[in-house]
């Protein structure tokens, strides 16, 4: 159209791709913040460190880096974006799963979890599996639309 000019590369990209770009930039710099709040020890176990509302230790701020950095990886190509968003959308609800059983007082809380850490394990798992099913939709839509035009 006339007057209208490319804003860039964040146009040519799916929605799955964004929010895969923002659910790991999330994860990636709660994770790092984590680390200027706690440190590095003790690294697994229940302590009184905060961010915001949330509970951290260095063993949650690992996983947070490294989920967010997968995600941050894969978001170029949607058939890796399927994969990697599959295994962070995998591993977030099974650290919501590990922080919901903490509750039970007979289980050591490692990941220094409270109920807000649990919604954003929660919610990264969510965002990371329709990143995951998007990546893989819009492929097979790309597939039918070549198929439609030869």
């Amino acid at each position: 159209m006339p007057g209208l000019r490319d804003t860039g590369s964040m146009n040519r990209l799916r929605w799955p791709q964004k929010l895969a770009i923002s659910t790991g930039a999330l994860l990636a710099l709660w994770g790092i913040a984590g680390f200027f709040v706690t440190g590095f020890s003790p690294f697994a176990g229940q302590s009184d460190t905060w961010i915001l509302w949330l509970r951290v230790n260095p063993l949650q701020n690992t996983i947070h880096v490294v989920l967010g950095v997968v995600l941050l990886l894969t978001f170029r190509s949607l058939k890796a974006l399927g994969t990697g968003a599959l295994l962070v959308a995998a591993l977030s609800l099974i650290v919501f799963g590990l922080g919901a059983a903490r509750y039970d007082e007979g289980v050591v809380n490692v990941l220094n979890v409270n109920p807000g850490s649990n919604v954003l394990h929660l919610l990264a798992g969510f965002a990371a599996l329709a990143a995951a099913q998007g990546a893989v939709w819009c492929r097979q839509c790309d597939r039918v639309a070549a198929l439609t035009t030869s």
